[in-house]
């Protein structure tokens, strides 16, 4: 049972537990215009409350004067006086009022909405819209246009109060889940005939409610209203793009993968083509738009366009590694291609031992993780006779990735938001190609496609940037995180242009100061990723830049670098010290290389590693590993792969002489 509420002893009373401000400007903004209009909020007369909450819905904007009236326990009047209003305009600006403080404030101010048992109020406005919307006695087509106006601002508030709230907290977003008057309004609306604007709404909210929701999106499923969204993304309305994304969430969440879905047509790949459409016809706004428009500007439709793009070509890894659930899993894809080192037994790492493989039967043989891979990519071994629905990852490469690369050019605009999406939704798809193998040739002609592509990001993207020599640091990294993954997509295999290497080189070194410590092992565990940061990517880049079949000169200067790099030990950031021993171990993996003798053998590089180790140790063991788990996990198992990379040299060069001989 709940507990009864205190006698409300300070109605219609400012707050008088309130210590007095101490700053004349904001004493000032609270005599002149916080109290009074909230002395006419609580007016006897309609009209002075009416206007007295217009003026409200202005000041939340400003930030001095929204502190102000929180600190005078404007929700508590609210909640008291205003959304029980006699009058439908008052309480639609009552709503309007939470709603934008809700926006305006940090997620906490919504937990204590939640706290205060907002939903039930916000049930009980939903019955009163629904009665309104569905009166046979004054259907709503005939009410005076003011009326409707009052009504659709009043839908629209509770949507976004429903929407920031459930972005709040997942105990928020499991309560409104668990509602069925709040779901049930929200697709109500969508298969009513409600203004765009509204229909916009609904589906961000529903965007929101559906991310990682187990608990909605089975429902949604089990009904009818899987088929609503289908028919909205189908529509070639401006809405499209929005059931897009409810539909993403919803398949990523039911795990319905390309051959994997109970319905047909329920997946990633259909979605694409809705979105690469919308790509083809709305090219971003020079001007900008209102930002106070009720609908979405097209700049703004694009943009999420683009985010769902790049949230499906991360979510497709997961449907790479998975398959369908009705077949064995298997344990993904190897990060890196020194497979034959990390399956090392080594007792001592400064020894010649016998080599052990440590595979586990349990694993899937080539064969199998083939028949896998076929299952979820479908077949590609003849684009010509390629079936009309293509996979997701065929899609990503062909439709997708031109359209991405006529986005993500450089303009003049270096605030360029659709640019920035663009980039980011390349750069998903590139990592997500990178983790694919492609030696076993089933999907030949797509690895075909995807390189002429990976190439002419390069030329048209990449190129311009270093070129510019950009002070923008958050583009040189958006860039370097790009140039990154689309080399490693290829192995090596991306003509660059002469001193290219060197522009990341230098910007490397640049990368250093901005952090301004002078400790290794302090700059690494400042960063919020270690992992993420500006020095890793360029060393990312460089060591894929060097990867078989890079010509010899590259492959020398950039594995100096790294060398070079390394040899400043112990002052190297762990996280630049661990990317820098892995690019090494894949860059000289396999003997067959054409500069694994003339490079690694020929400029000693094995003896300089050997001077590294004892330093990288050094450095392994100050990593705090009770506050930096992961930092310290990979520092120490990039040091023991290096003592197991070092023999696995030895002893393949040891092989080669006699294999010679």
């Amino acid at each position: 049972m709940g507990k009864s509420k205190p006698r409300n002893r300070t109605k219609n009373r400012t707050n008088p537990t309130a210590k007095p401000i101490a700053d004349p400007e904001l004493a000032a903004i609270r005599d002149q215009r916080i109290l009074p209009v909230l002395k006419d909020l609580q007016s006897p007369d309609l009209k002075t409350r009416s206007a007295a909450a217009r003026a409200i819905t202005n000041l939340v904007e400003d930030q001095k004067s929204r502190k102000l009236l929180l600190r005078e326990q404007i929700v508590r009047v609210l909640f008291e006086q205003t959304l029980t209003d006699s009058s439908l305009e008052t309480r639609t600006d009552g709503w309007g009022i939470l709603r934008n403080l809700t926006v305006e404030e940090e997620p906490d101010f919504c937990i204590h909405l939640y706290r205060q048992d907002v939903l039930t109020a916000i049930d009980g406005v939903i019955k009163t819209i629904v009665q309104t919307i569905e009166s046979q006695d004054v259907p709503l087509a005939k009410l005076p246009a003011a009326q409707q106006q009052i009504l659709w601002s009043l839908t629209s508030s509770i949507i976004s109060l429903v929407a920031s709230l459930a972005e709040a907290q997942e105990e928020i977003a499991e309560a409104i889940s668990n509602n069925s008057t709040i779901i049930t309004f929200l697709f109500g609306l969508l298969a009513f005939s409600t203004p765009s604007h509204i229909q916009n709404e609904v589906l961000a909210c529903l965007t929101i409610l559906t991310e990682d929701n187990h608990l909605l999106d089975q429902q949604i499923v089990e009904g009818d209203w899987l088929k609503g969204l289908l028919r909205i993304k189908d529509a070639e309305t401006i809405d499209s793009v929005a059931a897009c994304g409810v539909l993403h969430n919803v398949f990523v969440t039911m795990k319905w993968f390309d051959h994997n879905t109970p319905v047909e047509g329920a997946s990633d790949a259909t979605l694409i083509p809705t979105l690469v459409k919308y790509m083809e016809h709305s090219r971003p706004q020079k001007n900008g738009t209102n930002g106070h428009s009720q609908t979405s500007s097209p700049d703004q439709v694009l943009q999420l366009a683009l985010e769902i793009t790049a949230s499906i070509a991360t979510s497709l890894q997961e449907a790479l590694e998975h398959g369908s659930k009705n077949e064995a899993e298997f344990e993904g894809f190897e990060e890196s291609v020194n497979g034959d080192i990390e399956d090392l037994d080594i007792k001592d790492i400064d020894e010649d031992e016998e080599f052990k493989d440590e595979g586990s039967g349990d694993e899937m043989n080539q064969d199998e993780i083939d028949a896998e891979m076929e299952m979820v990519l479908g077949d590609d071994s003849d684009e010509e006779e390629s079936s009309g629905e293509e996979a997701t990852l065929g899609l990503l490469v062909r439709l997708v990735a031109p359209q991405l690369l006529s986005l993500a050019r450089p303009t003049q605009d270096t605030n360029d938001p659709v640019q920035e999406h663009a980039l980011s939704a390349l750069n998903n798809i590139s990592w997500t190609i990178s983790s694919i193998d492609f030696s076993t040739g089933h999907l030949r002609s797509l690895q075909k496609s995807w390189a002429i592509t990976t190439q002419n990001i390069w030329n048209e993207i990449i190129s311009p940037v270093l070129a510019s020599n950009t002070a923008d640091i958050e583009l040189a990294s958006s860039i370097t995180s790009l140039a990154w993954a689309v080399a490693r997509s290829v192995k090596g295999s991306i003509k660059t242009k002469p001193e290219e290497q060197r522009k990341f080189m230098a910007l490397y070194q640049a990368s250093k100061s901005l952090n301004g410590a002078s400790d290794g092992q302090t700059k690494a565990e400042d960063e919020t990723d270690a992992f993420q940061g500006l020095g890793v990517k360029c060393i990312g880049v460089l060591g894929s830049l060097a990867m078989d079949p890079a010509p010899v000169e590259l492959n020398r200067e950039i594995g100096i670098f790294l060398l070079t790099t390394l040899s400043a030990l112990p002052d190297v950031p762990a996280a630049d010290t661990v990317e820098a021993l892995n690019q090494l171990f894949d860059i000289y993996a396999d003997k067959s290389y054409s500069f694994d003798e003339p490079v690694f053998w020929g400029d000693n590089f094995s003896k300089h590693l050997e001077d590294i180790q004892p330093k990288a140790k050094k450095l392994a063991k100050s990593i705090d590993k009770r506050k930096f788990g992961e930092l310290r996990a990979r520092a120490d198992e990039a040091i023991l792969n290096l003592g197991r990379f070092l023999v696995y040299k030895r002893k393949e060069r040891k092989e080669k002489r006699e294999d010679f001989d």
